[in-house]
This record gives structure tokens, C-alpha cells and sequence, in this order.
């Protein structure tokens, strides 16, 4: 009884913490799913979603339980954290990311690092920065009406799921690459049920389409699939560098400036990696 209580909250605790940090740049939902050992399950309940209804549904209400109260409650203090402190608040996460990589590259099933690990890691750094760097404004499907409007709702659906499911990849970096951030909001603010209905089926079928793929190369290979994985993760970093980082430092920093902010920065990370690797031992796959 004990034990199936402290299993269910832990559960709630991880999509706690997922949904929370969806709001941080470079920490995607699946890249916090991954580095909290409950990715497989995830996949793996949704993929295979009618061989154990039942359960699927009991173990995905938990997660999305604790993933609403998170974006509902602690989503916001970390959004204002993050604007208030943005430089050691970013270096908690930077401690957070790197400090699931251990047990990572544990999942690899490796001993010790081979020339192919190098390869595929690096080609998932290199994805993930580059979908980064894909300048915004260049496509706007958010524009139009009728038919090929609402076509161009379900192809967004598809990419937020992608953005979704693969860790690494930021889902409002992604919305604003396709012009559609704002009119999301938009939607929502006007309770446009029609146009949020469409988005969230479209993703919802998204995310069915590709989770079969995914825990089928995860389970065929899943040495290849985990470095790549590592490189998405540790590529997202990049983001909370280039958005938060780097703009927060002052164009006239000096020594006072950087001793207590680095001090304080130091003191974060290490948090931030010690919270996570704490969370990664208890691993409910």
C-alpha cells in the first residue's frame, strides 16, 4: 500500500516538474521526461495505448494531473524567477540537464565511449542547435481562412507534437518558426474552441503517429537512439545560453558584477544537477 502510494506520488512529482519547466527556453517537455526516467513509460503507454487501457490511462491521468498543476501553479514563479534572476536561475536548469546525462548514458547499455556514440551524438547536438537557429517569421500559416486554413492547423498539431515527444526541441520556439505563437494565444484568450479544437486533436493524433516509431528504435537500438538523445539534450542548453545567459550579462560587467552573479551561479547549477540526478534514480519504467 506503502509502496504503490509513494510510486503514484512520485509520478505525479515528475509531470509536476515537466509541466513546470515547459515555460523555461531550451527545457522541452520530453527533454525533462528523459532526464526523469519516465520517457519509456510515456512512449510506451501511448504506443501501445489499447493493449493495456486501463493502466495506460491510470499511469498518462497521473502524469497529465501533475503536469497541469505544474503549468498551472509553478509555471509562473519560474517565469517570473527567470525574468527576476534570469542568470542563476538559468544556471539551476543548466544544472538540471546536464546532471540527467549520467544516467543517460547509462541507458546506452555501454561500458565505455566508442567512435559510433561520438558519431550519433554528435548529429543530435547538431540537430537540435540547428532547429534552434531557424530564423522566425519566414513562414506564417497562422494567416488565411476556409479549408486550407484548417489544414495548415492540423500540420501545426503535428509539428507541436514532434516538438512534444522529441526532447530537446523547444514547442514554442517551434510555434513561433511557424508563425502561429500568437495566434495560439490568441485563441486561447478568446476561448476560439473551434480553432483550439482542431490544434489540440491534430496534436493529439501527432503524437500517436509518432510514439510507435520512437519506442521501436528505442527498443531495436537503443545504444544509437540514447547518444543521439544526449545530444539533443545536452544541444538544447544552447538555447538557455543564447536567450537567457548571454542577454542577462551587462554590456559593463565587471568584477563586481561577476563575482556574487558567478558565486550564485555556481551555487545553482549544482543544484539544479543534484535535484535531478536525485530524481533520476527513481525510475518508474
Amino acid at each position: 500500500m506503502k509502496n504503490n502510494l509513494k510510486s503514484n506520488v512520485m509520478i505525479m512529482l515528475k509531470g509536476f516538474i515537466i509541466g513546470s519547466s515547459m515555460s523555461v527556453p531550451g527545457v522541452s517537455g520530453g527533454t525533462m521526461a528523459i532526464l526523469l526516467g519516465i520517457y519509456d513509460k510515456l512512449i510506451g503507454s501511448i504506443s501501445n495505448f489499447l493493449k493495456d487501457m486501463k493502466g495506460n490511462i491510470l499511469f498518462l491521468m497521473k502524469v497529465c494531473i501533475g503536469a497541469v498543476v505544474g503549468i498551472g501553479s509553478l509555471a509562473f514563479v519560474i517565469k517570473w524567477l527567470m525574468e527576476k534572476f534570469p542568470f542563476p536561475v538559468s544556471f539551476f536548469f543548466l544544472g538540471a540537464v546536464i546532471g540527467g546525462v549520467p544516467a543517460l548514458f547509462k541507458r546506452t547499455k555501454e561500458s565505455k565511449l566508442k567512435i559510433s556514440s561520438a558519431v550519433y551524438f554528435i548529429l543530435g547536438l547538431i540537430i537540435v542547435i540547428s532547429i534552434g537557429f531557424i530564423p522566425v517569421g519566414n513562414f506564417d500559416i497562422s494567416v488565411g481562412s476556409g479549408l486550407t486554413h484548417y489544414l495548415m492547423l492540423l500540420v501545426t498539431g503535428i509539428v507541436i507534437a514532434l516538438a512534444l515527444v522529441l526532447p530537446g526541441i523547444s514547442t514554442s520556439h517551434m510555434l513561433l518558426v511557424l508563425g502561429m505563437y500568437d495566434a495560439m494565444l490568441l485563441a486561447i484568450t478568446k476561448f476560439d474552441i473551434v480553432y483550439i479544437g482542431i490544434l489540440g486533436i491534430s496534436t493529439l493524433i501527432g503524437i500517436f503517429l509518432i510514439t510507435k516509431p520512437i519506442e521501436w528504435t528505442m527498443n531495436r537500438f537503443p545504444h544509437q537512439t540514447y547518444c543521439m538523445i544526449i545530444g539533443f539534450v545536452l544541444g538544447s542548453t544552447s538555447e538557455i545560453f543564447r536567450d537567457k545567459i548571454l542577454p542577462a550579462v551587462p554590456a559593463n560587467a565587471g568584477l563586481a558584477w561577476w563575482i556574487p552573479s558567478g558565486f550564485i551561479s555556481l551555487i545553482t547549477f549544482v543544484l539544479g544537477y543534484q535535484a535531478i540526478a536525485s530524481l533520476a534514480k527513481f525510475s518508474n519504467d
